[in-house]
């Protein structure tokens, strides 16, 4: 959570079985203030995920394997954290920037970034709950019926190498689609109704 650089956090605890949910708006001092809590609830069967409270330059990709860590990393994408959620199953928290972005902005750069790693199920989380690292991750049972732990395989904490030229992209193409739009309700406006 240190190397994600965000100060506060949404923790949110699902019992897979019953539908059930419940979440707590914490400081990163709550966190670990609340992990002997965390670990009982874990311990009866709910699945702990962690996602930065408002808005921030993190995204988050699931679903991954090694290969596509290592396609990001080579893209110039290289994760600042990433978790291992189950045997070869990974989710990486990419930093786009130090300064919040906006959820669309964000939701867009999660969008393209995942772009190519789809062979392997990998997708972008628009919501952007992350698994929390130590705890059993309860959807997915090895033999013998035990739960896998969720690990930090990686932390760097650094924003991606290739992110300020790619918002910048992205950026301008929004800006691209925006004037389209505002040049077709002009033209709209100027045409007479019949």
């Amino acid at each position: 959570m240190m190397a994600m650089g965000v100060d506060r956090f949404v923790v949110t605890l699902v019992d897979p079985t019953k539908g059930k949910q419940e979440e707590r708006w914490w400081s990163k001092a709550e966190v670990v203030k609340g992990m002997a809590w965390l670990k009982r609830m874990n311990a009866r069967g709910y699945d702990v995920w962690v996602r930065p409270d408002g808005e921030h330059g993190l995204v988050l990709l699931g679903g991954l394997k090694k290969q596509d860590l290592q396609t990001l990393r080579e893209r110039g994408f290289a994760p600042a954290v990433v978790v291992e959620t189950g045997p070869e199953q990974y989710q990486a928290w990419v930093k786009l920037s130090q300064r919040a972005l906006t959820d669309p902005l964000r939701g867009r750069a999660a969008e393209v970034l995942v772009q190519g790693l789809g062979r392997h199920g990998a997708k972008a989380i628009s919501r952007a709950d992350g698994r929390l690292a130590g705890f059993t991750n309860q959807q997915v049972q090895r033999s013998g019926g035990r739960h896998p732990f969720v690990l930090v395989t990686e932390c760097e904490g650094r924003v991606a190498q290739a992110a300020p030229a790619y918002l910048a992209r992205l950026e301008q193409e929004r800006a691209k689609v925006q004037a389209v739009q505002r040049d077709q309700k002009l033209e709209q406006s100027r045409t007479p109704s019949r």
